[in-house]
């Protein structure tokens, strides 16, 4: 296990910082032999609650905690920090991993890059030229949202393997896949099934629509375990073992027997709004 050296809340001169690779791990303790807890997206904007050596306990702009490997960010002082938010970005929201023209770097859904005109620059000031499938982030979160296109997305992702904490195209758990769709529109949930499941309105079997999240779990004990996104017709869009589609039918052949705890319809909050507030 890593040995950690955790500076004093008044020593930690740099107060945010951002993810600087396409995805990178955060732990639950400071090693790499710890639990993956969940992943964090290249610019993605993090606060620093305790710097290490080697390793930074920090906090996503959701209010997720957990350490991530010091060479996996660019550390900011709080100017440096100011300049980055006030920057035009832009987000990838191409469904599948890819890698810009000259190599650089390669780029998952929910990546967010400095526009510098004629090209995007990464957290740690690496220039790349402008790939497909990004957009404004501006112009994503402030759209409309639509729901019925979660299940749409989400299905894209057909045949990628589960990976607990996974948050991207590389592999993902069943909370990750939907917090990747509603990444998409710009829109941000709660990184765990159970606290997704407190958000938004609840919803009945027959209210249920296109886009509304279904919870299941431990029906003894409430306890919700696994989420996934109803696409209609009694189907749902989810990750176990890998990412598939199911059927709350029993008569169907994609029928899983699984508890329904709960369903909710959930819009989350725009991600430049999160930001915002850091």
């Amino acid at each position: 296990m890593a040995a950690v050296l955790l500076c004093s809340a008044a020593a930690v001169a740099q107060e945010r910082a951002l993810v600087r690779l396409s995805v990178v791990s955060m732990r639950g303790r400071a090693s790499h032999a710890s639990e993956q807890v969940s992943q964090a997206l290249m610019g993605t904007p993090v606060r620093v609650l305790e710097k290490g050596a080697e390793w930074s306990r920090v906090q996503t702009p959701d209010g997720y905690e957990g350490y991530i490997i010091n060479h996996s960010m660019t550390f900011l002082t709080n100017e440096e920090f100011e300049r980055w938010k006030s920057a035009e970005k832009v987000m990838v929201v191409a469904p599948y991993e890819q890698h810009d023209a000259d190599g650089v770097t390669d780029l998952v859904c929910g990546n967010v890059l400095v526009n510098r005109g004629d090209s995007l620059e990464l957290p740690d000031g690496r220039r790349i030229l402008r790939p497909g499938g990004v957009e404004n982030l501006n112009s994503v979160c402030d759209r409309p949202f639509r729901a019925e296109r979660l299940p749409e997305f989400a299905a894209l992702y057909n045949g990628v393997p589960y990976l607990w904490g996974g948050l991207s195209s590389k592999g993902t758990d069943c909370s990750g896949l939907v917090r990747m769709a509603y990444m998409a529109q710009g829109r941000v949930l709660s990184r765990d099934a159970k606290d997704q499941a407190l958000e938004g309105e609840n919803v009945d079997a027959e209210s249920l629509r296109a886009g509304d999240l279904i919870f299941f779990g431990n029906a003894r004990t409430g306890r919700i375990t696994h989420v996934g996104i109803y696409a209609g017709g009694g189907e749902y869009v989810h990750s176990s073992q890998m990412v598939r589609r199911n059927s709350l039918n029993p008569e169907s052949p994609l029928y899983l027997p699984l508890t329904v705890l709960a369903m909710r319809r959930v819009e989350g909050q725009k991600l430049n709004d999160l930001v915002e507030k850091m």
